[in-house]
């Protein structure tokens, strides 16, 4: 099996703007990098992009799926807090174990607090326990809950233990919000206080005793002064030590960027599920942990090579591999990359209900799943028919990447398309004003697939420019074309 050549300029840029951006890149940097002849330029143009507001952007949106960033259990309020948090995070480049050992020590008020939403979102020990493992160490525990997991060496006396880390966590209701349950304590609106609750604690259904909080996979450590459980753990699972963490983080990583996790899925790093690359896994993650946990410098490791890089045309030798990372694999733009490519390469201000015009949707906080379904002409309801999830579950997998008949007719004759492509002062408007046909064509090219046409596809374009009664009309099927070509559709 030998690996597909390196990509083209116009691919890989196409490609960094997605991946770290979540967007296509706009006509005239791409012209622009193409023509660049530095030897550096795609290492340059990495650092460009992380820096940018779009970065920070559209990488908070991933930690805030898993997260579970959204209205209905945190609240609008607590939501905006929660993911500027994030977002500052990110912004800031601060370590990724310092960001998760915030969230697991935090305690304070979900407004002012914001670290402390975790717990919000995670009512349970149970729950809180699972979640932590899932998303922070890859490590499905639920099958566990019931009996020993069946696939892996977690048993259901450390489900429970590992749960009583988290079981004196409490809620205490601000304001005169009146709980519909008073035992539930789970309102929906309102601020909310997290604190430690010492009276509370888990009972494990094997033995029917109150279970005994242990690290998952080590002892309890004797806790140093003033240092509760919570913290304990936090500075456990978050360490240089940890022989998942760091793994665990570099693997999620290279699933955004690849495709495809060493691990796969993404979250469930058990025994019988190994990494496909083993040793590339490893030295990931200790590249990561050198780096002091910087999201960055791993995000630019792999991007710089070569199998990053690579083509996602096979060869005849490759074209059957979905592992081994022979040829890049392309994947379907998710929800956000979708819309916010078509109106930023259409020039259309995006117009999302209940936030302020201009707001792209990776920008959105989180979605309002209190609110019902959206309206079916809404870009909101866009959204939902590619994939964009709820946030109700801690995995990647709640977000959709299938194709579905009803995506199809969006791209076909749906309104957000059809409004975009017709709307009177968008990309079209200010091309109509030149009338050179090859060059309207070149920058609808460079706009919407980011390259230039080939030599048949600029003499079929400009040819039907030239015959058009209507220009303006011509000008929108030309654009409907590309925007519904697979080119458009992929990341190549």
């Amino acid at each position: 099996m030998n690996p597909s050549a390196v990509c083209s300029d116009e691919v890989f840029i196409r490609r960094a703007w997605l991946d770290l951006c979540g967007m296509i890149p706009p006509a005239d940097e791409a012209r622009a990098f193409e023509a660049d002849t530095h030897r550096d330029k795609r290492a340059r143009l990495i650092d460009r992009l992380m820096v940018r507001p779009e970065f920070a952007d559209y990488w908070t949106l991933k930690w805030s799926d898993v997260l579970k960033v959204e209205s209905r259990t945190l609240d609008k309020t607590g939501v905006q807090a929660f993911h500027d948090w994030i977002r500052d995070g990110i912004t800031r480049n601060r370590p990724i174990n310092e960001m998760v050992r915030a969230m697991l020590a935090s305690r304070g008020s979900t407004y002012h607090e914001p670290e402390t939403n975790f717990y919000r979102a995670n009512r349970t020990p149970e729950l809180r326990a699972t979640t932590a493992a899932q998303v922070f160490l890859g490590t499905r525990l639920q099958c566990a809950q019931c009996h020993n997991h069946p696939f892996d060496r977690w048993t259901q006396d450390d489900y429970y233990n590992w749960s009583a880390v988290f079981a004196q966590v409490d809620y205490k209701i601000i304001g005169d919000i009146k709980p519909r349950d008073k035992n539930d304590k789970h309102e929906f609106n309102g601020e909310q206080v997290v604190f430690l609750n010492a009276k509370l604690n888990i009972e494990n259904p094997r033995t029917g005793d109150k279970a005994k909080a242990r690290f998952l996979g080590a002892d309890m450590p004797k806790l140093a002064e003033k240092e509760d459980e919570l913290q304990a753990a936090a500075n456990w699972l978050t360490s240089a030590q940890h022989p998942l963490f760091a793994k665990a983080q570099a693997n999620r990583i290279w699933y955004h960027l690849m495709g495809r996790g060493l691990v796969d899925p993404v979250d469930d790093m058990r025994l019988t599920n190994p990494a496909s690359h083993p040793q590339l896994l490893e030295e990931l993650a200790q590249d990561f942990i050198r780096s002091g946990f910087d999201l960055r410098h791993l995000i630019r490791t792999i991007m710089l090579s070569r199998t990053y890089q690579l083509d996602s045309t096979p060869n005849e030798t490759n074209a059957a591999d979905l592992i081994n990372y022979s040829h890049h694999l392309p994947r379907r733009l998710s929800a956000e990359q979708l819309i916010d490519s078509l109106y930023s390469a259409l020039r259309v201000t995006p117009d999302f209900n209940g936030w302020s015009r201009g707001t792209r949707a990776s920008q959105i906080p989180g979605p309002d799943n209190g609110r019902g379904s959206p309206n079916p002409t809404s870009p909101e309801a866009f959204l939902a028919q590619f994939g964009r999830p709820k946030r109700e579950l801690s995995c990647e997998c709640e977000r959709a990447a299938d194709t579905s008949i009803g995506q199809i007719f969006q791209f076909i004759s749906g309104p957000i398309v059809s409004n975009v492509v017709s709307q009177k002062y968008n990309r079209l408007g200010s091309l109509l004003k030149n009338p050179d046909n090859g060059a309207v064509t070149r920058d609808l090219y460079w706009a919407i697939l980011t390259r230039a046409p080939t030599a048949d596809e600029a003499k079929v374009m400009e040819a039907l420019l030239a015959s058009a009664k209507d220009r303006r009309l011509a000008l929108e099927d030309i654009t409907w074309s590309l925007v519904n070509a697979k080119e458009f559709l992929l990341c190549r």
